[in-house]
């Protein structure tokens, strides 16, 4: 039997990665986390986040994963150097949301300014604004929290997410060209975010992380054999509110729930952060 790919969020967000993954590798094995029990990551100092995706990731390696995606921006922010050095020296890759978005923003933009939608510690982090700034391009960051509430509550579409878009995103009209949606949860705001940025190209990762997973795979030999993949998730708190909510991000209900405790990191992702 083929070894999984491990996913892992604080909460429902990275099921857009999930889904992205099943599209892009449909015969892949797929193993999502929720860490419920800890969400938001978002609002939490890099040090501890660092630790909670630590223990996350030690949980999965023991599940025996072959790879590992960071579909979450804050942990990708603060903990990625930590886990792919862990993820070295197992041999398995460990791929985050930050680059891949960046890659696809940076063939997206005609005139080199970006602007990135995220949380409060993604932004504050500015993994994004460096990134792209290391490849020439000027970018700013603009923190929209109450974008995680509104998706997780159904309040995607109306009058109530289109003044919260204009609230946060209004002062980028006649700036940046393009907008990366540096939240996993922000794609299902699209409608409202473009009806306040109507000329701007919005990047979501989601498709360009799975693609990146696909390069990894094939590269290290780690291609499927067998067809059709099976999808498993495993939540740390309120399994019936990840299925509930959900839903909404994978466009189907979520099958296959186990709820799981978390012990202390063990083994090579129990090391110091770096």
């Amino acid at each position: 039997m083929d070894r999984p790919i491990g996913v892992f969020d604080s909460g429902v967000g990275g099921l857009t990665v999930l889904r992205a993954l099943a599209h892009e590798l449909p015969d892949e094995d797929l193993l999502y986390l929720g860490d419920t029990a800890r969400v938001p990551y978002g609002t939490r100092s890099p040090e501890t986040v660092i630790k909670y995706a630590q223990r996350v990731a030690a949980h999965m390696w023991s599940s025996g994963i072959k790879a590992l995606v960071v579909a979450c921006n804050t942990a990708t922010a603060h903990a990625l150097p930590t886990l792919q050095a862990s993820g070295e020296a197992l041999g398995i890759p460990v791929v985050g949301v930050v680059e891949p978005g960046v890659e696809a923003a940076t063939k997206a933009t005609v005139t080199g300014r970006v602007a990135v939608a995220g949380t409060e510690g993604t932004i504050r982090s500015r993994r994004y604004q460096d990134a792209l700034e290391r490849r020439g391009l000027e970018p700013v960051g603009v923190a929209c929290p109450l974008f995680v509430s509104l998706a997780e509550e159904g309040w995607t579409d109306g009058e109530v997410p289109r003044l919260v878009a204009e609230a946060y995103l209004g002062g980028l009209r006649e700036g940046p060209d393009t907008l990366i949606l540096g939240c996993t949860h922000y794609p299902l705001l699209t409608s409202a975010i473009a009806s306040v940025l109507p000329d701007v190209r919005l990047v979501d990762s989601a498709s360009a992380t799975a693609q990146v997973v696909a390069r990894e795979l094939e590269a290290r030999g780690l291609i499927a054999e067998s067809p059709g993949g099976t999808t498993r998730f495993l939540v740390t708190d309120n399994l019936d509110r990840f299925v509930r909510v959900g839903e909404r991000f994978l466009g189907q209900r979520p099958e296959h729930v186990e709820l799981v405790d978390l012990p202390a990191p063990h083994g090579p992702f129990a090391g110091t952060p770096s």
